[in-house]
């Protein structure tokens, strides 16, 4: 058995990155998106640990035990890729398999595009790898659109005011076992919040756990909701600086995992992007649907996410 996870600080790229480490060996980082925490790759951190492995699993730059920087200009996806990558130059890594979930997948997808000699390959939860579009996203996206709505200060307020009842109601409600149902849209109805959509449940998901949404609770009400905003707040520029990569496919061994009760699911099968994967990433190792799953599928169905990351880390190895 390896040892359970560490927390380590490293300096990097300008801030101070607060990390999950378990186990030694070939490098594997695991990042998270929103509202999350490093702690909730803790199913897979061991699993891979034990295939001999190093897992690493950092509060990503907003989030947690990291620095939160206050101006949204630093939370640009390079920087955020500046910060996986200093991190790997101190660990002596020239490349690391990337995992990535909700903001962390598109970061994954990304690196892999510009910064393919750093990714020796990628595995992704939940958002497919996107074509870029012909107009920045939360510019042309609907008013009421929560994206848009993110870019806004009375939004973090609200959400800081409300993360007793915001937290528990968003994993639970954009899970797959949600006695409320099917999940709300994203489109937030004049009047209300983003929070509002989402009715806390009586107890905390089986999936999660009490204590483990406790510490997630914790957190939010110590750190607030700037820095995960600030990554919303730089999606149009995101957009516009990736422009030399728009037509280019990601050419690094991958694999891509959804659930059909996961938010995104509708929302990329309705308009062919997820159909569209194998031709977009030639080299997709490994693509699975998992029925009645939703957003937290890493918590929520751990097993079926650790057999694709051991399946794919085997292939690699071959």
């Amino acid at each position: 058995m390896s040892a359970p996870h560490e927390r380590t600080t490293a300096e990097v790229n300008g801030i101070k990155l607060s990390y999950l480490s378990q186990g030694s060996g070939p490098l594997v980082i695991f990042m998270h998106g929103f509202p999350d925490l490093a702690f909730s790759w803790r199913h897979q951190m061991a699993v891979v640990s034990e295939a001999g492995y190093r897992a690493i699993a950092p509060d990503m730059r907003g989030y947690g035990d990291t620095d939160a920087p206050a101006d949204p200009g630093m939370y640009s996806q390079f920087h955020i890729a500046g910060d996986i990558t200093a991190l790997m130059d101190q660990l002596g890594e020239r490349q690391a398999v990337l995992v990535g979930h909700d903001m962390g997948a598109n970061l994954a997808w990304a690196m892999a595009t510009f910064v393919p000699e750093r990714v020796r390959g990628v595995a992704v939860l939940s958002i497919p790898h996107k074509p870029r579009g012909a107009a920045p996203p939360v510019a042309a996206a609907p008013p009421r659109f929560y994206q848009k709505l993110f870019q806004t200060e009375p939004e973090e307020i609200d959400l800081h005011q409300k993360v007793h009842t915001f937290l528990p109601g968003i994993f639970d409600r954009l899970s797959g076992s949600s006695e409320l149902g099917a999940p709300p849209s994203l489109i937030v109805p004049e009047g209300m919040h983003f929070s509002d959509l989402f009715t806390p449940p009586k107890a905390a998901p089986a999936w999660l756990g009490d204590d483990e949404l406790a510490t997630y609770i914790s957190t939010f009400e110590r750190t607030g909701f700037r820095g995960p905003l600030n990554w919303y707040r730089n999606i149009d520029t995101n957009w516009q600086t990736f422009a030399p990569w728009a037509s280019q496919q990601v050419r690094v061994p991958a694999a891509f995992i959804i659930g059909t009760d996961d938010v995104a699911w509708a929302l990329f099968k309705n308009n062919g992007v997820i159909d569209s994967q194998p031709e977009r990433v030639p080299l997709l190792l490994d693509m699975r649907v998992l029925e009645g799953v939703g957003h937290w599928i890493a918590q929520e169905r751990p097993e079926e996410v650790n057999d694709l990351l051991l399946n794919l880390l085997a292939k690699l190895d071959a």
